[in-house]
């Protein structure tokens, strides 16, 4: 039905459709709605009635229903037979076929004349006169029905008047401002554009119909056996994988009841769906849904919905595969958005076709050549400041109302975090720096920065230009809030945080040598250290302190460190910073501790925030009020609550090691490149085959996190972590600060942090060390003042581990012993003088886990 007609069938389509099909649905509706208030009486009146009344009740129900049902039936006969009809023979043929339904019209009126003799015979028809005695329980019942009667009555008759599903107020738009009161964007559930059904292809329409509500033309407004259905499914699943309103519901859901989710609510949705379903022909509730349903991306009602994503504007245009995206769509439209989630919406589109297939719509051939039909997304305007922080806005704005669709009708004024002189630098500088690393093959980039201390997100950047489709850009993918991607050494805070929970200091020894972490009969895993120079594999350092070890951003440590705690220890530990994702920690290995585990940058800076911010927890926001349409405060985040999810001193001994990477002091490879001239702290990190490069660092009011890649994941060439998001990290810090007129603080150290002289040789690059308190053979220029949480700090000398003029290499578990031995062979003499004396296994404690820290609110 959905293909362009010659003129004669045409005009027998316009003539069934406007003259036959309104007068059969007129009589039919009118019989239907008499047999239904035949039925009703019946069974009001049953106990008084005799044994018959309740079979004429359903006698009446059953023939209201199946006129129903078979009106849309003999009208898609019709329209079929038409369409085989010749040029010549379609109007008179339309015309037999409007005298055949004028026939059927009347034989059902003639039965329903004969159902309502019946139950006027039935209800004439009283019991003999002698009546019993009464009974309690009679008298009980009698009382109870006729409560129920009335208080069903008056239900019934306060419902809204279906007619109001056409009068709706228009729902009210809301208003999203940067901090400064600028106006960035407007909600609004306005942005459609009426289609007729009858401009709506047979395809589209089917395809709605099988996903949404494949009763639809036979159900009376809800539908039973759906509920049953989606109650099976979402237990079987384990979350609302299917709903189980029809479309009327949703319909009058959408304008009549809201989404409150209570159960008053649902029963008003249910008892009204049948009123309109009494009221209005199944014909006309579908289009009023097609026009009502949102689609996403700013688009309500179909037409809108299929020039938003597919730039057509005569939906008859549409192949199978497009409707059926677009069919999938207004049950999770931000989930299924082909634009930022292509793969999503190809497995809706699937779930669509398959409903279709099932329900005899399509043929399996059909299904299948929809299901290869390549996504091609138009590329919609769109007309809004700051694109990225705006959609962020609305997903916070849904989680704080429990429906995305609050944002556009609620009317709120939302006022958010973002600075835009910073927004401004932000862009300025990330567009720059990718610029000049066109020749390295960077071409897209990411920087959130946000207070620390109150979680305010001050400029957003979620990709480097938001309109450029080059596969390596992706410009409307939000690489910072939606990207999932490896985050590389920047990990190892959640690593080294863990070591530090379990009774590790920053100047444990670890022996950072190439080392073989399979278990035995399995493929070696040895990893290595990343080269500064951003190629090929880094050097074997021995003997090294944790501290030495973040400094330098050596992962064989890392790995040392991952196996000896255990991932599930920091899985835990990232929760507790405020990142959550169900990782199963049996499914993680090793890698897992430098970085393989993908998270998004967002999650990234919200878990630095913590440490940030003395261990404190307090959730970015995009948002720091919203005012309804009366400018009364609906929700305030100028005073946001903190909970204290690690000690202060593990975040400042934390910190204090991650202030070593910007200082040219301490760090030769990266101080250079990421000091902004004040004492900060920074982590920077690299993936694999260098597809993604990070730096997250912070100062006590400003914290700052940066990614630069490509959105196709191709490799980037030489390039580091520190050349590249380092020298972004340093260069937008040194110019917010100074917009901001930041005052250089650092953090007090709390109280629990001690200072014992341990034996550690403070080189640029490494070097040997015991990590104990100095014993008689330590040399006298390599004692160094470290610091402890107390009850941590070393307890004993080192005379172990020096021998009379030489060092004694220790594995830290015996299966790594091979290992450390090969190394001690190849540097008999070792690089500083100092010759291996001999190699064992050293012991490595296992410290209890330490107590959670309180509970702590902060307003």
């Amino acid at each position: 039905m959905g293909v362009l007609l010659p003129t004669g069938r045409r005009a027998a389509r316009t003539f069934l459709l406007d003259v036959a099909l309104p007068r059969l649905l007129a009589t039919a509706e009118r019989i239907a709605a008499l047999l239904w208030l035949i039925a009703t009486a019946l069974v009001a009146a049953a106990s008084s009635l005799r044994r018959d009344a309740p079979r004429a009740a359903t006698a009446a129900l059953r023939a209201a229903i199946s006129i129903r049902a078979e009106v849309p039936r003999r009208y898609d006969a019709a329209s079929r037979a038409i369409d085989s009809w010749g040029e010549r023979s379609a109007i008179p043929a339309a015309r037999r076929a409007d005298a055949e339904l004028a026939r059927w019209s009347r034989r059902v009126r003639d039965r329903a004349v004969a159902l309502t003799t019946t139950a006027w015979r039935v209800g004439q028809e009283r019991r003999p006169r002698r009546i019993p005695r009464p009974r309690l329980w009679m008298v009980l019942a009698a009382i109870a029905f006729g409560g129920a009667w009335l208080g069903a009555t008056a239900v019934w008759a306060a419902l809204p008047d279906p007619s109001q599903l056409e009068t709706a107020e228009v729902p009210y738009s809301t208003f999203v401002y940067d901090r400064d009161g600028k106006l960035l964007y407007t909600f609004e559930e306005e942005h459609r554009e009426h289609a007729a059904l009858a401009d709506v292809p047979l395809i589209l329409q089917q395809a709605t119909i099988a996903i949404e509500d494949r009763s639809f033309w036979t159900n009376f407004g809800v539908d039973p056996g759906g509920i049953f259905r989606a109650l099976v499914t979402n237990w079987r699943e384990g979350y609302v994988a299917q709903g189980g309103s029809t479309i009327t519901q949703q319909l009058v859901k959408a304008r009549l009841t809201g989404d409150d989710q209570t159960l008053a609510r649902k029963l008003n949705e249910a008892l009204i769906a049948i009123r309109v379903t009494m009221r209005y022909p199944k014909a006309r509730i579908l289009e009023l849904y097609l026009d009502q349903v949102y689609y996403g991306n700013r688009s309500y009602g179909v037409k809108t919905a299929a020039k938003t994503y597919f730039d057509v504007t005569d939906l008859r245009q549409l192949t199978l595969g497009q409707a059926a995206l677009l069919a999938g769509l207004p049950q999770r439209p931000s989930i299924y958005d082909p634009v930022t989630n292509p793969d999503g919406a190809r497995a809706r589109r699937s779930e669509v076709l398959a409903a279709m297939l099932a329900a005899g719509f399509v043929s399996r051939d059909e299904a299948e050549r929809a299901a290869d039909e390549p996504i091609l997304v138009h590329a919609a305007e769109t007309p809004l400041s700051l694109p990225h922080v705006v959609f962020r806005v609305r997903d916070q704005l849904a989680e704080v109302f429990g429906s995305e669709r609050a944002a556009y009708v609620g009317g709120y004024r939302v006022y958010t975090t973002i600075d835009p002189q910073l927004q401004a630098i932000a862009e300025r500088q990330v567009k720059d720096r990718v610029a000049a690393l066109a020749s390295a093959n960077v071409h897209n980039a990411a920087l959130i920065a946000m207070d620390p201390r109150n979680g305010y997100i001050l400029a957003y950047v979620g990709s480097v230009k938001y309109d450029d489709q080059d596969p390596r850009v992706r410009g409307q993918f939000d690489v910072a809030g939606l990207g999932e991607r490896q985050v590389g050494s920047t990990f190892k805070l959640f690593t080294y945080l863990t070591a530090l929970r379990k009774g590790y200091t920053p100047s444990t020894v670890l022996w950072d040598v190439s080392t073989n972490f399979a278990a035995a009969g399995q493929p070696q895993y040895r990893p290595q250290n990343a080269s500064p120079s951003g190629s090929g594999a880094g050097p074997e350092n021995g003997p090294i302190t944790i501290r030495q070890a973040i400094r330098e951003s050596l992962n064989v440590p890392a790995v040392k460190i991952t196996s000896l705690v255990g991932v599930d220890e920091i899985v835990q530990t990232a929760r507790q910073l405020g990142v959550d994702r169900e990782w199963d920690a049996s499914q993680l290995g090793l890698p897992f501790g430098i970085g393989a585990g993908g998270m998004t940058l967002r999650e990234l800076a919200g878990a630095y925030q913590v440490v940030a911010d003395g261990g404190v927890r307090i959730e970015p926001t995009l948002i720091s009020r919203i005012e309804d349409k009366d400018g009364n405060v609906v929700r305030d985040w100028s005073q946001p609550e903190g909970t204290q999810a690690i000690s202060p001193q593990l975040s400042w001994l934390m910190t204090d090691m991650l202030k070593d990477i910007t200082d040219p002091n301490t760090s030769s490879i990266f101080g250079s490149w990421t000091n902004i001239g004040r004492t900060a702290a920074l982590k920077t990190g690299t993936t694999d085959n260098l597809r993604d490069v990070l730096a997250v660092g912070y100062v006590p009011q400003l914290l700052t996190a940066v990614w630069m890649g490509n959105s196709d994941n191709s490799q980037m060439y030489g390039i580091s972590s520190a050349m590249g998001p380092g020298v972004l990290w340093r260069e937008f810090m040194k110019e917010a600060i100074g917009q901001l007129q930041l005052p250089e603080t650092w953090y007090a150290r709390p109280d629990g942090i001690i200072e014992k002289t341990v034996c550690v040789r403070p080189g640029l690059t490494g070097g040997v060390g015991s990590g104990l308190l100095p014993g008689p053979n330590c040399p006298s220029s390599w004692r160094t003042v470290e610091k402890y949480i107390a009850g941590t700090e070393p307890k004993t000398d080192d005379s172990a581990f020096f021998g009379r003029g030489c060092v004694n290499a220790a594995a830290e578990r015996p299966e790594w012993l091979p290992d450390v031995m090969k190394w001690a062979q190849a540097y008999k003499n070792y690089r500083l003088g100092l010759p291996i004396c001999g190699v064992s296994v050293r012991s490595v404690p296992q410290p209890a886990n330490t107590p959670a820290p309180p509970r702590k609110r902060r307003r």
